[in-house]
């Protein structure tokens, strides 16, 4: 039996007649293959809430960021307010692979990537092209290093004297911090 669209007015003289069926040239093995027909027959007027591929990247690498830098500043705090204080004192070499990765996500993300691929002559300087992806392997390596540096800090400071429980706590959330403000 052939199937029959459905109609959504009941008047045969008005000729904006909305079929919900699918397509019947499409030759797929699905019945609900063509399924967005029926959203864009049914719903016309209601404009799709969709967010871009761009605008979903820059919420999650903002969530990425503000997470490393929030458990950060959890842990410092945690470390500054225990009554038996921790064995390992918090010092300046703590924060530097935070603030290196942190610069680094600012470099990397200021470089305009259409100039990563361009000519010289489209944008109108010398070696455009070149700079920019300098500027680029610049900003990637700092966020290595910061990884790098995190994880040495962590293991010379935390695991090698064989700190354990809140202190090592602490010496965990620095690597986390950085990979973390690198997937951003």
């Amino acid at each position: 039996m052939p199937r029959q669209p459905l109609l959504l007015d009941d008047d045969e003289q008005n000729n904006n007649r909305r079929s919900i069926s699918p397509n019947t040239n499409n030759r797929s093995a699905f019945y609900c293959a063509s399924f967005n027909s029926v959203f864009k027959n049914c719903l016309p007027e209601v404009p799709l809430l969709t967010f871009h591929r761009i605008e979903i990247v820059g919420y999650v690498a903002g969530a990425l960021f503000a997470l490393g830098w929030w458990l950060f500043i959890d842990g410092v705090s945690f470390a500054a307010t225990r009554s038996p204080a921790v064995a390992v004192p918090i010092s300046f070499e703590d924060f530097v692979p935070g603030i290196l990765s942190t610069f680094s996500l600012i470099i990397v993300n200021l470089i305009n990537k259409e100039t990563l691929n361009a000519d010289d002559f489209s944008f109108g300087g010398n070696h455009v092209a070149a700079k920019a992806r300098g500027c680029a392997f610049i900003g990637v390596t700092m966020a290595l290093s910061a990884i790098i540096g995190a994880i040495s800090i962590m293991c010379v400071k935390y695991v090698v004297p064989g700190h354990g429980g809140d202190t090592l706590y602490f010496g965990i959330i620095i690597p986390v911090q950085n990979i973390l403000i690198f997937a951003g």
